[in-house]
């Protein structure tokens, strides 16, 4: 179980920051999935908050907008809509009720702080894009202090920013680093009851916990992950308990949250991967009551407390499930018809569409239905399929990730094999990502936690292997999705080393690219780029008629072109919520009337473009 955990790193929604304005040659056409939800669907909630009056105020971030709930999960009103006026918002994260009951908002998209009365009127906004004072480079949540004084986790920039009740900028806690008081993408921050500041300092895996002024006072937890009672995997949320002054933590990628005594004791856990999916704030409500942002499942979940232990009570939000619903789209893959295949990995189902988008089959568990309990291990079955490869015969290849294989379908959805399962040695996976086929019919899998691709023949026989964890040539940390040529050279994207890698046909090297030319680094914050070619936690590759290797950069929130030999030749996509951008896009593929098809991961969407120079 513990491989679960830490691999999920692989299944991460990792939250970007900037990229390039969309190429002039390439232009978006048409999203599937882009249209607002109802009131009841949800699209990735984040953050919680609580007024005196017991009303639950969440982050429909996906959905931009604030939704305002009683304690039964009854939907009282929404606020809010994608724009940059006065309460619009652009993907908000952050919300929070200040001690005068006004209700702040993170419009993280925009780069700005909102702030509304009661009645959610607007009252002022401040903030822009950048490092300085009063600027943003991902504004994430808000705390309060007992002297109503508001703190901001500015995620990329590695800091806290406090400002008073009137926005007026005070000071700044923190700066990039793994020392004592230094921080690195800091997510979540709460106020305890004597006016201490915790900070889930997020990529450092530990709490930090400040005075109101800024000095460091102690931590919990750090610098490697782990699943123990004093560790952590990328914490997101925090929030106190009032009455008594625990305080519970939402450790995302551990699927679990996590409860502590005043004085930092460890008292329980509770969650479970997939019923929890990448939770990213807890709220103690009060009499018992705990709701969480299970955020990959778009969803707010009720637990109930019994002593040192909480059971799940119910859900609020709608499973998507309809034809063009998704939940962590992952990839995109075309036939020779022009049916267009997608995983759509937290509905743990394919789904095939003809040429003109229309839905033709939905495979999985329960017929493909999707949803929370859409996952199995029968064959047939997904647990988080991931990356899609079709044959020339137009059979379909899926990485079937958590379930430790590959699974082949013929083109109408009929099992054909599957192949694998979990362990080390020649033949076996943990966790492959990617999967692809080349002219000959031979199959390339990236057995992500293994940090190895595998290469076997027609037949699924094993032919070789190459890879181990580093940041040397033909070395890997967490390699994602695979793309073959029209020479059937072999290209890897090298996740953590910020880098894609390029191998013929026998697992040769042959060149690589990214930030810093490729040099790799085991800390992808220590080889972070945004510059014309630099890539940061990349994740999906595809390569077109003409051999242009398209990358996502996902972290970047953009779609970064080379030729194969690594030159940049030019990007599009930029981080935002408007039509023809993206958040954390995952897969790509290409329609074969030359359309570009992106999977775009957080907004659960997919796009399509048109490259004007073919």
């Amino acid at each position: 179980m513990k491989k679960i955990w830490e691999s999920l790193l692989i299944l991460a929604i990792c939250f970007g920051f900037l990229g390039a304005e969309t190429s002039a040659e390439i232009v978006y056409q048409e999203s599937w999935g882009a249209e607002e939800d109802s009131e009841e669907l949800f699209r990735s909630p984040v953050a919680l908050a609580k007024d005196s009056s017991g009303n639950i105020y969440m982050s429909d971030m996906g959905n931009h907008r604030i939704i305002k709930m009683d304690s039964y999960g009854n939907i009282l009103a929404t606020y809010g809509k994608l724009g940059d006026g006065p309460g619009e918002f652009n993907m908000p994260f952050g919300v929070a009720v200040d001690n005068e009951g006004n209700i702040l908002v993170a419009d993280t998209g925009n780069y700005r702080i909102q702030k509304f009365n009661a009645q959610f009127q607007f009252i002022k906004s401040w903030g822009t894009k950048g490092k300085e004072n009063y600027q943003f480079g991902f504004p994430r949540e808000i705390a309060v202090d007992q002297d109503n004084n508001y703190y901001i986790t500015d995620e990329f920039n590695h800091r806290i920013q406090k400002f008073n009740s009137d926005g007026e900028y005070l000071l700044t806690i923190g700066e990039y680093g793994k020392g004592d008081g230094q921080l690195a993408l800091p997510q979540g921050i709460a106020i305890s009851n004597n006016n201490e500041v915790y900070v889930a300092d997020t990529y450092n895996n530990r709490i930090q916990v400040f005075d109101v002024n800024g000095q460091f006072k102690r931590k919990i937890g750090g610098p490697k992950p782990g699943m123990g009672p004093y560790q952590f995997y990328h914490p997101r949320g925090i929030n106190f308990d009032r009455e008594t002054g625990a305080f519970y933590v939402a450790d995302t990628y551990n699927n679990r949250i996590m409860k502590f005594s005043m004085d930092n004791l460890f008292l329980y856990q509770t969650g479970v991967f997939p019923l929890l999916v990448y939770p990213n704030q807890v709220l103690p409500y009060g009499d018992g009551n705990l709701y969480v942002t299970d955020t990959g499942n778009n969803r707010l979940v009720n637990f109930f407390e019994m002593g040192l232990s909480a059971s799940y009570i119910m859900s609020v939000g709608n499973d998507r499930w309809h034809d063009k619903q998704y939940a962590g789209p992952f990839d995109a893959e075309v036939d020779s018809e022009g049916n267009i295949f997608i995983s759509d990995s937290f509905n743990h189902r394919i789904l095939k569409y003809d040429s003109e988008g229309e839905l033709v089959s939905k495979w999985g568990s329960m017929y493909g239905t999707g949803g929370p309990l859409g996952y199995g291990s029968y064959p047939g079955q997904f647990f988080v399929p991931r990356q899609i490869a079709i044959d020339k015969y137009d059979n379909v290849y899926v990485a079937d990730s958590v379930n430790h294989r590959i699974q082949k379908f013929s083109n109408s959805g009929v099992l054909l094999a599957y192949y694998g399962s979990y362990g080390t040695l020649n033949g076996y996976f943990q966790f492959p990502t990617g999967v692809a086929v080349d002219r000959k019919g031979n199959i390339f899998v990236a057995d992500s936690e293994n940090n190895r691709i595998q290469k076997f023949n027609s037949l699924f026989i094993f032919q070789k292997s190459w890879g181990k964890k580093g940041t040397g040539d033909g070395e890997f940390f967490q390699p994602m999705q695979i793309a073959i040529d029209s020479q059937d050279n072999v290209y890897v994207v090298d996740r953590i080393n910020n880098r894609v890698q390029k191998f013929d046909n026998n697992g040769n090297f042959l060149a690589k690219w990214g930030t810093n030319n490729g040099s790799g680094n085991l800390d992808p914050l220590e080889n972070w780029g945004e510059g014309p070619g630099d890539l940061f936690l990349p994740t999906g590759i595809a390569i077109d008629e003409n051999d242009l290797v398209y990358v996502m950069d996902t972290s970047n929130n953009r779609v970064n072109v080379y030729d194969t030999n690594g030159r940049f030749i030019e990007q599009f996509g930029s981080f935002s919520g408007r039509a023809g951008d993206f958040f954390s896009p995952q897969g790509i593929g290409f329609t074969n009337d030359g359309e570009i098809i992106v999977a775009d991961g957080l907004l659960h969407r997919i796009q399509f473009y048109k490259n004007q120079n073919n």
